[in-house]
Protein backbone atom coordinates (compact mmCIF):
# COMPACT_ATOMS: atom_id res chain seq x y z
CA UNK A 1 0.00 0.00 0.00
CA UNK A 2 2.73 2.15 0.80
CA UNK A 3 4.25 2.00 -2.66
CA UNK A 4 1.01 3.44 -4.34
CA UNK A 5 1.79 7.25 -3.83
CA UNK A 6 5.71 6.28 -5.43
CA UNK A 7 3.78 5.01 -8.12
CA UNK A 8 1.50 7.98 -8.21
CA UNK A 9 4.78 10.79 -8.43
CA UNK A 10 6.38 8.88 -10.86
CA UNK A 11 3.37 8.65 -13.27
CA UNK A 12 2.95 12.67 -12.55
CA UNK A 13 6.69 13.06 -13.53
CA UNK A 14 6.39 11.19 -16.79
CA UNK A 15 3.13 12.90 -17.61
CA UNK A 16 4.55 16.00 -16.93
CA UNK A 17 7.82 15.10 -19.23
CA UNK A 18 5.90 13.48 -22.13
CA UNK A 19 4.04 17.15 -21.76
CA UNK A 20 7.12 19.04 -21.98
CA UNK A 21 7.97 16.78 -24.90
CA UNK A 22 5.05 17.15 -26.61
CA UNK A 23 5.55 21.15 -26.56
CA UNK A 24 8.75 21.48 -27.64
CA UNK A 25 7.81 19.04 -30.61
CA UNK A 26 4.89 21.48 -31.50
CA UNK A 27 7.31 24.72 -31.33
CA UNK A 28 9.37 23.28 -33.56
CA UNK A 29 7.18 22.47 -35.73
CA UNK A 30 4.98 25.90 -35.42
CA UNK A 31 8.42 27.86 -35.81
CA UNK A 32 9.18 26.11 -39.28
CA UNK A 33 5.20 27.06 -40.24
CA UNK A 34 5.55 30.44 -39.31
CA UNK A 35 8.99 31.12 -41.10
CA UNK A 36 7.58 29.29 -44.20
CA UNK A 37 4.80 32.15 -44.12
CA UNK A 38 7.36 34.96 -43.19
CA UNK A 39 6.50 35.61 -40.16
CA UNK A 40 10.21 35.40 -38.55
CA UNK A 41 8.86 37.08 -35.84
CA UNK A 42 6.52 35.36 -34.74
CA UNK A 43 8.72 32.29 -36.08
CA UNK A 44 11.30 33.60 -32.93
CA UNK A 45 8.95 33.99 -30.10
CA UNK A 46 7.53 30.06 -31.02
CA UNK A 47 11.20 28.90 -30.11
CA UNK A 48 10.37 30.18 -26.26
CA UNK A 49 8.94 26.95 -24.98
CA UNK A 50 12.36 25.42 -26.23
CA UNK A 51 14.90 25.47 -22.68
CA UNK A 52 17.90 27.53 -23.50
CA UNK A 53 20.13 25.21 -21.75
CA UNK A 54 18.49 21.42 -22.79
CA UNK A 55 19.76 19.33 -25.28
CA UNK A 56 18.07 21.48 -28.16
CA UNK A 57 19.63 25.09 -26.56
CA UNK A 58 22.39 24.97 -29.45
CA UNK A 59 19.53 24.17 -32.19
CA UNK A 60 17.77 26.84 -30.94
CA UNK A 61 20.52 29.28 -30.99
CA UNK A 62 21.32 28.23 -34.68
CA UNK A 63 17.62 28.55 -35.58
CA UNK A 64 17.49 31.82 -33.90
CA UNK A 65 20.33 33.15 -35.42
CA UNK A 66 18.88 32.68 -39.04
CA UNK A 67 15.77 33.91 -38.36
CA UNK A 68 16.82 37.34 -37.14
CA UNK A 69 19.16 37.33 -39.92
CA UNK A 70 16.12 36.73 -42.67
CA UNK A 71 14.23 40.37 -41.51
CA UNK A 72 17.67 41.97 -41.51
CA UNK A 73 17.93 41.94 -37.59
CA UNK A 74 21.72 41.38 -37.90
CA UNK A 75 23.48 42.70 -35.05
CA UNK A 76 20.76 40.04 -33.20
CA UNK A 77 21.56 37.40 -35.95
CA UNK A 78 25.43 37.67 -34.19
CA UNK A 79 24.44 37.55 -31.20
CA UNK A 80 22.59 34.13 -31.68
CA UNK A 81 25.12 32.54 -33.79
CA UNK A 82 27.77 33.48 -31.16
CA UNK A 83 25.95 31.62 -28.73
CA UNK A 84 25.72 28.84 -30.94
CA UNK A 85 29.73 28.62 -30.96
CA UNK A 86 29.96 28.46 -27.19
CA UNK A 87 27.93 25.61 -27.10
CA UNK A 88 29.75 24.03 -29.71
CA UNK A 89 33.16 25.58 -31.00
CA UNK A 90 33.90 22.81 -33.85
CA UNK A 91 30.00 23.93 -34.97
CA UNK A 92 30.97 24.65 -38.66
CA UNK A 93 27.23 25.83 -38.90
CA UNK A 94 27.40 28.00 -36.64
CA UNK A 95 30.84 29.39 -38.19
CA UNK A 96 29.50 29.42 -41.88
CA UNK A 97 26.40 31.29 -40.39
CA UNK A 98 27.77 34.14 -38.46
CA UNK A 99 29.41 35.53 -41.76
CA UNK A 100 26.19 35.96 -43.20
CA UNK A 101 25.22 39.00 -40.83
CA UNK A 102 28.81 40.37 -41.03
CA UNK A 103 28.64 39.97 -44.79
CA UNK A 104 25.45 42.32 -44.29
CA UNK A 105 27.09 44.52 -41.93
CA UNK A 106 30.21 44.71 -44.29
CA UNK A 107 32.23 43.21 -41.44
CA UNK A 108 35.07 41.74 -43.62
CA UNK A 109 38.00 40.97 -41.44
CA UNK A 110 34.90 38.96 -39.04
CA UNK A 111 33.49 37.68 -41.98
CA UNK A 112 36.82 36.50 -43.24
CA UNK A 113 38.19 35.06 -39.68
CA UNK A 114 35.11 32.72 -39.24
CA UNK A 115 34.99 31.34 -42.98
CA UNK A 116 38.89 30.74 -41.95
CA UNK A 117 37.77 29.02 -39.14
CA UNK A 118 35.16 26.85 -41.35
CA UNK A 119 37.92 25.97 -43.54
CA UNK A 120 39.87 24.50 -40.46
CA UNK A 121 37.51 22.29 -40.00
CA UNK A 122 36.29 21.58 -43.56
CA UNK A 123 39.16 21.88 -45.45
CA UNK A 124 37.51 23.21 -49.35
CA UNK A 125 34.15 23.71 -48.31
CA UNK A 126 32.45 25.31 -50.98
CA UNK A 127 30.34 27.60 -49.19
CA UNK A 128 33.27 28.75 -47.02
CA UNK A 129 35.57 29.50 -49.73
CA UNK A 130 32.86 31.42 -51.34
CA UNK A 131 31.87 33.35 -48.41
CA UNK A 132 35.95 34.03 -47.82
CA UNK A 133 35.80 35.37 -51.46
CA UNK A 134 33.78 37.76 -50.53
CA UNK A 135 35.04 39.00 -47.61
CA UNK A 136 38.64 39.34 -49.35
CA UNK A 137 36.76 40.98 -51.93
CA UNK A 138 35.23 43.82 -49.19
CA UNK A 139 38.46 44.54 -48.56
CA UNK A 140 40.31 44.54 -51.91
CA UNK A 141 42.55 41.85 -50.92
CA UNK A 142 42.64 40.91 -54.55
CA UNK A 143 45.89 38.82 -54.09
CA UNK A 144 43.76 36.61 -51.33
CA UNK A 145 41.36 36.44 -53.48
CA UNK A 146 42.68 35.09 -56.21
CA UNK A 147 44.48 32.92 -54.88
CA UNK A 148 40.78 31.66 -52.82
CA UNK A 149 39.07 31.55 -55.70
CA UNK A 150 41.69 29.41 -57.75
CA UNK A 151 41.47 26.69 -54.94
CA UNK A 152 37.38 26.99 -55.47
CA UNK A 153 38.26 26.78 -59.48
CA UNK A 154 40.34 23.55 -58.95
CA UNK A 155 38.09 22.06 -55.84
CA UNK A 156 34.45 23.00 -57.78
CA UNK A 157 35.20 22.98 -61.77
CA UNK A 158 31.85 22.90 -62.87
CA UNK A 159 31.09 26.03 -60.92
CA UNK A 160 30.61 29.14 -62.79
CA UNK A 161 30.37 31.24 -59.37
CA UNK A 162 33.93 30.01 -58.64
CA UNK A 163 35.14 31.50 -62.17
CA UNK A 164 33.38 35.21 -61.93
CA UNK A 165 35.32 35.62 -58.49
CA UNK A 166 38.49 34.10 -60.13
CA UNK A 167 37.63 37.11 -62.93
CA UNK A 168 36.45 40.03 -60.82
CA UNK A 169 40.30 39.58 -58.96
CA UNK A 170 41.87 39.36 -61.97
CA UNK A 171 40.60 41.93 -63.43
CA UNK A 172 41.65 44.13 -60.03
CA UNK A 173 44.82 42.85 -60.43
CA UNK A 174 45.18 44.17 -64.01
CA UNK A 175 45.94 40.70 -64.90
CA UNK A 176 43.76 40.94 -68.39
CA UNK A 177 44.50 37.85 -70.23
CA UNK A 178 44.11 35.65 -66.96
CA UNK A 179 40.69 37.44 -66.76
CA UNK A 180 39.23 36.77 -69.98
CA UNK A 181 39.99 33.01 -69.92
CA UNK A 182 37.73 33.45 -66.36
CA UNK A 183 34.91 34.86 -67.82
CA UNK A 184 35.20 32.42 -70.75
CA UNK A 185 35.34 29.68 -68.52
CA UNK A 186 32.15 31.56 -66.63
CA UNK A 187 30.07 31.54 -69.77
CA UNK A 188 31.14 27.60 -70.46
CA UNK A 189 29.47 27.12 -67.49
CA UNK A 190 26.89 29.75 -67.54
CA UNK A 191 26.18 31.17 -70.91
CA UNK A 192 23.49 33.62 -69.83
CA UNK A 193 26.02 35.33 -67.28
CA UNK A 194 25.62 38.97 -68.20
CA UNK A 195 28.88 39.93 -66.52
CA UNK A 196 30.88 37.87 -68.34
CA UNK A 197 28.89 38.92 -71.20
CA UNK A 198 29.59 42.71 -70.67
CA UNK A 199 33.37 42.14 -70.01
CA UNK A 200 34.43 40.60 -72.79
CA UNK A 201 32.40 42.33 -75.34
CA UNK A 202 34.34 45.36 -74.31
CA UNK A 203 37.91 43.37 -73.93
Amino acid sequence: MKSRPLIAILAALLTLSATSVLAQDAAWQNSYQLEAAGKYYEAITALDHVPANGPDAELKALRRGWLFYLPGSFNESIREYRLAIEHNSHSIDARLGVTLPLLALKRWRDAAQNAKIALDLAPNNYTALLRLTVALEGQHEWDDMAKTAAVMVASYPSDATAYVYLARAKVALLQRDDAIAAYSAVLVRAPGNLEAKNYLEKK
